[in-house]
């Protein structure tokens, strides 16, 4: 799988671009602020459909057409695929706020091959891999991060999961509405019932689903990180389910009990809940644990082993995506090489030759060596790309 054409129309800071992509390796140069990582994150777009570094859509439609009275932002992408070519396409309509330029909201509309389409027929058409700075998060940040690299992954994988996780997080909020509304006298405890089936059912699908996927992806992540690391340390991860007497085998060998026992621990803790105004039991309290040598990499590892293991969780997706789909997603690596030592950088670099297609950027070229050999090298100035010959 491979990005052949990439068009931006007022897009973050390009006002307008088509850029023709080779496969195999493109790096992408330029200075901080230039619109480098702007580029993978309209590609990262167009396979999930959402960019976690703005608080609305809105906020990716360039500065100067908020000034017009229907701000537009297009992004497309002409991709080749084993079961053939497609077009997808996010338009991005902004609805302006006077003095709020910041934060404009905005609608999406959807298009694969021109026709409209719901998020779910839209998401994981193109897949990508996608690797920043922010990733050591993986390793030392909040659960939800962790639970947010399974959920991208696997809804990317299967649409089956990505309407499950959209179901799930509605339930989830109408329940805590109810919660809200029984604290305060204004409903039963016993209209909880309907809800905590729709909750077990759903929830129970992705506790499935992801435990099974992080059993392969610890074996992927483990053995990329012996080649990232040079065989120093062991990676070992493992899905931690916040289910009561269920841990992650368990969940896979016994998936059809884990309906019935997720509702049963909803009625058990509904006191619990009811105090608190909020669901405390199911997936969206689960988290994944992350160790080197037997240890917490979040309280021991260095920022470079932290990079390295969170290097190594990303390959390990993007080989656990290949494997199940078939197709080999892209690889996008926002300054992969920061804050590595240069035995680590070239293993990195070594580890980077089986993709079909990378787009790599770097405000340092001298940072790749014969290691990595790029079929295209462009230079992004203020929203302006060329190539380097």
């Amino acid at each position: 799988m491979w990005i052949r054409r990439l068009t931006l129309s007022h897009f973050r800071n390009y006002r307008s671009l088509e850029l023709e992509l080779p496969r195999g390796c493109t790096l992408i140069l330029g200075d901080n602020a230039q619109g480098k990582s702007n580029l993978l994150e309209a590609a990262f777009l167009l396979a999930t459909t959402r960019s976690d570094r703005v608080p609305t859509d809105g906020g990716l439609i360039h500065w100067d057409a908020l000034d017009e009275a229907q701000p537009v932002a297009r992004v497309t992408a002409d991709v080749e695929r084993n079961d053939g070519p497609l077009e997808l396409e996010i338009v991005l309509v902004g609805r302006p706020r006077p003095g709020e330029r910041a934060r404009v909201p905005a609608s999406k509309r959807l298009r694969v091959n021109g026709v409209a389409k719901r998020q779910a027929d839209v998401v994981g058409q193109l897949m990508a891999v996608l690797f920043t700075t922010d990733d050591m998060e993986l390793i030392s940040g909040s659960p939800s991060t962790r639970r947010r690299y399974l959920d991208v992954m696997l809804s990317q994988i299967d649409s089956a999961y990505t309407q499950a996780l959209q179901r799930y997080g509605k339930v989830v909020t109408q329940r805590n509405a109810l919660l809200k509304r029984i604290q305060s006298g204004e409903a039963g405890a016993n209209e909880l019932d309907f809800w905590d089936l729709e909750l077990s059912g759903h929830g129970a699908t992705l506790i499935d689903m992801r435990a099974t996927a992080m059993q392969a992806l610890a074996s992927h992540a483990a053995s990329a990180h012996r080649n990232l690391s040079g065989g120093l340390e062991e990676l070992a991860c493992e899905y931690l389910p916040r289910l009561e007497g269920w841990d992650a085998s368990r969940c896979r060998q016994e998936a059809a009990g884990l309906k019935p026992a997720m509702q049963s621990a909803l009625a058990r803790n509904r006191p619990r809940d009811i105090g608190a105004g909020m669901t405390l039991t199911g997936p969206h309290r689960d988290d994944v644990s992350i160790e080197l040598d037997g240890v917490s990499a979040a309280a021991f590892a260095s920022r470079g082993q932290q990079r390295t293991a969170a290097l190594a969780l990303r390959l390990a997706e993007a080989r656990f995506m290949a494997d199940t789909r078939g197709d080999v997603p892209v690889l996008l690596l926002d300054d992969v090489l920061s804050e590595l030592d240069e035995e680590r950088r070239r293993a990195v670099l070594t580890s980077l030759g089986e993709w079909d297609q990378l787009l790599i950027t770097s405000a340092d070229a001298d940072r790749f060596t014969e290691d990595i050999t790029p079929q295209a090298v462009f230079r992004v100035s203020a929203g302006v790309i060329a190539p380097v010959s």
